[in-house]
């Protein structure tokens, strides 16, 4: 019987014991998040992102913000704000105090101003660091009237109040002098041609150190000889203004100053006669066959050095012999944008010159030159013109290994 009396008093003891530690227990977890939650946090504003954890006394991952402020803000404007963090499942209140505590770092600059005129406080500033808002006065508004150097004070307050002085010079000038233009002679160019105006031209002042240059070309007309008026205007800050005017001479073409440039610009003007946009690729090549092998008359003796030369006889001069029609034609073909290339016969006492085109089929023989037995070579097959050449003294005998492979 003892036994028994003393069995149930130790299992009495072990159930007051286990129900203490249930209460400690519920106890403990009631109060934890009362501990665990900062009643208030201080920040300095800046670049600080709000986060759960900054409010609790150690670390827990489950915990957030549930109100306030938002997760991952930043922290940048003055202020109290109650906070809500959920912790432990229970919602805990804070207090969180963001304060600004460290005054503005502001770089000004020097300012010239000529008289009359005004300037803005965005003038005299270079950086303000700062991580809240803030507003920036002039102490006292600056002179800008009587000529000299004083001195101008800018007052940045930010929200935490903050505030710091910076100043800067500004220098009021009155400029009466106008730009100098420098190295204004007479230009020279070849109608159709183009000229570098500006070229060797500069300008100073003694105060601007960049001053626009405009240049007046409205009397000019470059694809027409003659001599025109070209006038030159500088204008400084203060309003001066400096002028200077030359002559352009636009000489004539010649064979002897024609320009890649110039005979392109040409053969634009024959090709606006002659080519619209609703033709196709095979059509614009036929109107410059017909146009070179029309338009052209045939004349010996014309030299062979350069095509653009050539290309200036067929379309200016409007005569010559095959190495003007294959320039010609060159010119032509290549500013409709059609694929095209030069073709000469194998050197012997007589020489021969022609083109190649390709219109989306392969090469073809494309041959402008007018023939005495009146035949034409128009998107002509290799076996096509080499019959033709057989039966005549072998006109178009070339070196095939010099060319792709013609259809």
């Amino acid at each position: 019987m003892g036994r028994r009396r003393s069995r149930r008093r130790r299992q009495a003891r072990r159930i007051r014991l286990i129900i203490m530690l249930a209460v400690l227990a519920g106890v403990v977890y009631f109060l934890l998040p009362y501990c665990c939650v900062l009643e208030e946090v201080t920040v300095e504003a800046g670049e600080v992102r709000a986060s759960a954890g900054m409010f609790l006394k150690w670390e827990n991952k489950n915990a957030r913000l549930v109100s306030g402020v938002q997760e991952d803000a930043l922290l940048n404007h003055v202020g109290d704000y109650d906070v809500v963090v959920r912790v432990y499942g229970r919602d805990m209140s804070s207090v969180l105090h963001i304060r600004d505590t460290v005054a503005p770092e502001v770089v000004t600059q020097d300012v010239t101003l000529f008289g009359g005129g005004s300037v803005e406080i965005e003038d005299f500033l270079v950086e303000i660091k700062e991580t809240t808002p803030y507003s920036v006065r002039f102490v006292q508004e600056p002179d800008c009237v009587t000529e000299g150097v004083s001195t101008v004070s800018l007052e940045v307050q930010d929200e935490g109040g903050n505030v710091t002085v910076a100043q800067a010079s500004l220098r009021v000038v009155y400029d009466t002098e106008p730009p100098v233009i420098h190295g204004v002679s007479e230009l020279y160019m070849t109608a159709g041609g183009s000229v570098s105006y500006k070229k060797g031209i500069t300008v100073t002042d003694d105060y601007d150190q960049d001053v626009r240059l405009d240049v007046d070309t409205s009397r000019v007309d470059t694809g027409t000889p003659g001599d025109y008026t070209v006038i030159y205007n500088a204008v400084d800050s203060a309003g001066n203004a400096a002028s200077v005017s030359t002559v352009l001479h636009v000489e004539p073409v010649t064979i002897d100053t024609v320009t890649e440039e110039i005979i392109y610009a040409e053969a634009d003007k024959v090709l606006e006669t002659i080519l619209n946009d609703s033709m196709s690729q095979y059509e614009k090549a036929k109107a410059i066959y017909d146009w070179c092998h029309d338009r052209i008359s045939y004349s010996d003796g014309t030299p062979k050095g350069e095509w653009v030369q050539g290309a200036y006889n067929g379309i200016v001069e409007r005569k010559g012999d095959c190495y003007v029609y294959a320039a010609t034609a060159k010119c032509l073909l290549t500013r409709a944008g059609i694929p095209n290339m030069d073709i000469e016969k194998i050197p012997s006492d007589t020489m021969h010159y022609w083109n190649l085109i390709d219109l989306g089929d392969g090469w073809h023989h494309f041959d402008t030159c007018r023939r005495k037995d009146g035949s034409t070579f128009f998107y002509k097959t290799d076996a096509e013109l080499m019959e033709y050449s057989l039966a005549n003294d072998n006109s178009h005998n070339y070196n095939r290994d010099l060319y792709p492979e013609i259809k």
